[in-house]
């Protein structure tokens, strides 16, 4: 319970934060459509989101009784927060571990996003492909099945899945843009591309 507690703590912090922030400029500097009077609208994965100017709470529109996971609230503050000025995406896709300053978070990315992709979905390439379609994410020519997604409209991710065989076991890769750090946290990455996992999975990342 403490373990949680702690999560919830930082969530609380994060929130109060998010209201003493020049939402207006954020979201200019960001190029979002949808901020509004009293509330900030955005997608995540493709889900729309709404973020209470007077508050910071963050409601999931199509469930306004779903509870915002720790990941879902982290990635939506540090978006806006980690964010540089005037932020580009390069165009160029980069594999995690050279993601700039990601190394420290490289055995975590590998444990909690990678292995647990590859190992879900061997020998179930079509329900893979089946799950993409149903996010609405496009189908790529990469690996067995490949995916483009858009965590945030500025953060792409490509998803990659080669399936096993007798020889070797199915494997998986997630491509960033080189510049995904001018957009947040190195760390936050992990989280963003764990929540990109467990919607193909099909359930809600426990943290």
């Amino acid at each position: 319970m403490e373990y949680e507690s702690n999560y919830q703590k930082l969530c609380v912090t994060w929130r109060e934060r998010f209201l003493t922030w020049d939402h207006e400029g954020i979201y200019k500097n960001l190029n979002l459509q949808g901020c509004r009077p009293g509330f900030l609208d955005i997608l995540y994965f493709g889900r729309p989101y709404r973020i209470d100017r007077g508050t910071g709470i963050i409601t999931n529109l199509q469930d306004p009784e779903d509870e915002i996971t720790f990941s879902t609230q982290m990635a939506i503050y540090h978006l806006f927060y980690y964010s540089k000025e005037k932020p580009r995406n390069s165009g160029e896709w980069i594999p995690f571990r050279q993601v700039k300053g990601a190394a420290p978070f490289e055995s975590a990315f590998q444990k909690m996003v990678l292995e647990p992709f590859a190992q879900s979905f061997s020998g179930k390439k079509e329900l893979l492909e089946e799950r993409g379609r149903e996010l609405g994410f496009v189908r790529i020519n990469r690996g067995d099945v490949g995916f483009y997604a858009e965590a945030f409209p500025c953060i792409p991710l490509q998803f990659i899945f080669w399936d096993g065989d007798d020889e070797f076991p199915a494997q998986a890769n997630i491509l960033f843009d080189k510049n995904i750090t001018d957009f947040t946290h190195e760390e936050t990455v992990v989280l963003i591309a764990e929540e990109g996992v467990d919607r193909f999975l099909g359930k809600k990342t426990r943290r």
